[in-house]
């Protein structure tokens, strides 16, 4: 299995059979999956990013398929937005902060963009983890930044 971390109605999948897919034509939802012994079962797949719908044999089930990047930020979304009290936010990657969204003393909302760092010619918004006040803005647009070195503190 790759470095992807598959989840079923909330459960992990360690082991997935090999199956044979092949997709629908006229509906791109649709698939026939034929499995290693020869059954064959018409699938509905809806959805996109990492969160999915499956519905196979009438029953219609939850599936995520999060890479190893998106798991360490989805933990560390959930920690931060536990944590009580001041919040460093650090660079998950290197690269050239080229905007900057949040000031001192803005009041900010959980997902309200903050800065934005780019990073292999590809943009990646930097996003508050919780609600709160910016204490400090660390960086300042233009400058290169390390993994790890800090772009802001809430409140």
């Amino acid at each position: 299995m790759s470095d992807l971390e598959i989840r079923v109605e909330g459960s992990d999948v360690q082991d997935l059979p090999q199956a044979t897919v092949a997709w629908s034509a006229d509906d791109p939802r649709v698939a026939l999956v034929i499995t290693p012994n020869g059954a064959r079962h018409t699938v509905v797949v809806e959805g996109a990013g990492s969160e999915w719908a499956v519905t196979v044999g009438g029953r219609r089930l939850a599936v995520s398929a999060r890479t190893w990047r998106e798991r360490v930020l989805a933990e560390a979304e959930s920690a931060a937005s536990a944590h009580h009290g001041p919040l460093d936010i650090s660079a998950t990657l290197p690269g050239l902060v080229v905007a900057i969204e949040a000031e001192v003393g803005a009041e900010v909302e959980a997902g309200d963009r903050l800065l934005t760092i780019e990073a292999m010619k590809m943009q990646n918004e930097v996003r508050a983890p919780r609600a709160g006040k910016v204490l400090e803005v660390a960086v300042a647009a233009g400058q290169a930044v390390a993994t790890g070195a800090l772009l802001l503190r809430l409140e």
